[in-house]
């Protein structure tokens, strides 16, 4: 239990932001030690200054990547991720020159962390360019690999390549144009460096153009943040399983929500793709998908269940299926879910109230009966008279005021409801309408409770409010 424990606070770690950018900047930092040593390179004699300051880098990375080992649930799917980034902090002797240039391996998973962390670096313009950087920095790889590479190789023997920004030039021209430009190699080694970056530029040249195009801006978005990032490097995301016409809207209220805004959404359904007609408000950069059937256990695995801290299952209409099977379906993925990951969120929709004793015995926190709410909505609107547009409001994050759910302040244990209700609108401008309480293990909701109702420590609070009241 202890083992297991320290294994997931070392997962959280590894994993959290500050460290990841941490990492970014290193692998930044080591990448243009590179490149000044080669400013300096003398056959057999590297610089002393770039040796002192690549040891310490160099610990960190395999600290860095024996954690990762070490907390890996599967070691095999560790080296398949990860074999780059080994290659990249093999030690190597000073004389073999153009083995200096492993450290530029670690460009790709620093495009991996620029993608997944550049809302936290810029939040402003992170789901407009954090792709294009991830994507600059793959062709910066490519370029500075043949570069370097070439002027190790033919920087002595060329006429034309005279100095390091030559062959950088070089390398950059033969990326772009897909064929030698500025200069032709004299040997071997050079040739083959040069078939590298013009293969490279010919795959490339989408990616390329697509920077500085608005049509493949958005396709390069999908593809950097869907196609290429690993499943496997998601923590505390979202997992939305099945899908129906209220999956958009769901995506867009979490999308908009400050709380939920960067969390990774990943969406399970059995189709071959997402709709894009139905998603063109939703933020693609931080939505993933995996195609598969959501109540196996190997599926659930492979989008990282254990480290999800939401779930959101809806009555699946991806295939033909009667109402009694979606249910069975809900309920069969909620009981695994539970199982993999106690500490999980759930919240499941249902066709049939009947069907909520098996969700209620597997932990399931909350459970929305689709048509009996929309019943309740259209007899409570013909009741009272104009009231949906309360209802409307309140129930879409997008517009004024909307419910929160939050921990009772310690300033208010032991007071009054009354007291509470007067504290909160004279402080946040919050209206208290409920107050949540576990007895004997169970969760107790008390809507509008009596003036003089104690609010103990541990409640949770049900307020109406224009944005999330921040207490201390």
């Amino acid at each position: 239990m202890g083992q297991s424990r320290l294994r997931q606070q070392l997962d959280l770690f590894l994993h959290s932001p500050q460290v990841e950018i941490s990492l970014l900047v290193l692998i930044l930092i080591w990448v243009l030690l590179v490149v000044i040593d080669l400013f300096w390179i003398q056959p057999g004699y590297p610089n002393f200054f770039v040796m002192l300051s690549d040891l310490p880098l160099r610990l960190c990375f395999v600290v860095e990547l024996f954690l990762r080992f070490a907390i890996a649930r599967k070691k095999q799917r560790f080296f398949r991720h990860y074999w780059l980034d080994l290659v990249a902090i093999l030690p190597t002797p000073p004389q073999w020159t153009l083995f200096r240039l492993l450290p530029l391996l670690r460009l790709p998973r620093a495009s991996i962390l620029m993608n997944r962390n550049f809302h936290y670096i810029a939040p402003q313009i992170s789901g407009l360019y954090s792709a294009q950087i991830s994507a600059l920095l793959i062709i910066v790889l490519i370029m500075l690999f043949g570069g370097l590479a070439f002027y190790i190789i033919e920087g002595t023997s060329n006429p034309n390549i005279k100095t390091l920004g030559d062959a950088l030039w070089y390398s950059f021209f033969s990326l772009v144009s897909a064929e030698p430009i500025g200069a032709y190699p004299q040997t071997h080694a050079g040739r083959i460096v040069t078939l590298v970056v013009v293969l490279s530029g010919l795959t490339l040249f989408a990616v390329f153009t697509g920077v500085v195009s608005a049509f493949m801006v958005q396709r390069l978005q999908s593809v950097m943040s869907i196609k290429n990032l690993d499943l496997d490097e998601l923590r505390n995301h979202i997992i939305l399983c099945g899908w129906n016409r209220s999956a958009p809207l769901v995506l867009e209220e979490l999308q908009t929500d400050p709380q939920t805004r960067y969390a990774p959404i990943v969406v399970i359904a059995e189709l071959a793709q997402l709709p894009v007609n139905e998603l063109r408000t939703a933020d693609q950069n931080r939505l993933y998908f995996y195609s598969g059937d959501y109540t196996r256990i190997d599926v659930l695995e492979k989008v990282q269940i254990y480290h999800a801290s939401r779930a959101i299952l809806l009555a699946d209409t991806s295939q033909p299926r009667s109402d009694q099977d979606r249910d069975a379906r809900t309920v069969l993925a909620a009981l695994t879910m539970e199982k993999l990951n106690p500490t999980i969120y759930t919240c499941a929709q249902l066709l049939d109230r009947n069907n909520n004793v098996q969700l209620q015995a597997a932990g399931v926190e909350d459970v929305v009966v689709a048509d009996e709410m929309a019943g309740h909505l259209i007899g409570n609107a013909v009741r009272n008279q104009g009231a949906m547009d309360v209802f409307a409001e309140l129930l879409t994050v997008q517009v004024g005021n909307q419910f929160y759910r939050l921990p009772l302040p310690s300033t208010l244990a032991g007071k009054t409801f009354w007291y509470a209700q007067r504290h909160l609108k004279e402080q946040d401008d919050a209206l208290l309408i409920a107050v949540e309480r576990r007895i004997e293990g169970r969760r107790q909701t008390y809507i509008n409770p009596p003036m003089n109702y104690e609010l103990q420590v541990g409640d949770y609070v049900v307020v109406i409010a224009r944005q999330s009241p921040q207490w201390g």
